[in-house]
């Protein structure tokens, strides 16, 4: 019969290898950096830019809306907030000429919906400069064209760009 293992003390590893440190080393240093820039970041600045990443969410389910139903939906904001408005269905005129005209309300987009009205995340007010400078009115379109978005608030400036293909990104 022949041994089946190498005669001699057993060796057995005693330790961590110097990946294994790396790697744990690597965890640390991202876990670190996370925390500093949450702990010390400019909270105004990052209120105001999640604002802009929600708006551009809201703006393609918008869109997405609006081409589902056949109605066009506006946008109007303030200084507080911003809510989401949809055209009735048999208008006379061009939907973004309609919405330059006269208010629009809609009961239905309220409660629970993605498009209810909603509040500035930012504690200041919030300031909104556009070009085109118009009434922002999402429809049928399958590409809505370039949209050129400043949100300003405490100092700060985020811009929201639709792009010709209709992706929104948010820069800061």
């Amino acid at each position: 019969m022949m041994p089946t293992s190498v005669p001699g003390p057993a060796s057995r590893q005693a330790g961590f290898t110097l990946l294994e440190m790396m790697v744990v080393l690597l965890i640390i240093g991202i876990a670190t950096t996370l925390a500093s820039v949450s702990a010390f970041g400019d909270n105004s600045a990052r209120a105001l830019r999640q604002d802009a990443l929600r708006l551009a969410h809201l703006f393609t389910a918008a869109q997405a809306e609006a081409r589902t139903s056949g109605q066009p939906i506006v946008w109007a904001h303030d200084g507080d907030g911003y809510r989401f408005s949809r055209l009735p269905n048999r208008l006379v005129l061009p939907a973004r000429m309609a919405a330059r005209t006269r208010p629009v309300t809609d009961t239905a987009i309220t409660g629970a919906t993605p498009l209810r009205p909603r509040e500035w995340m930012s504690s200041g007010t919030v300031s909104v400069r556009m070009k085109p400078d118009a009434r922002l009115v999402f429809g049928a379109d399958w590409i809505p064209g370039p949209l050129q978005m400043e949100l300003e608030a405490d100092g700060n400036v985020v811009r929201l760009s639709r792009l010709g293909n209709g992706r929104y990104v948010v820069s800061p």
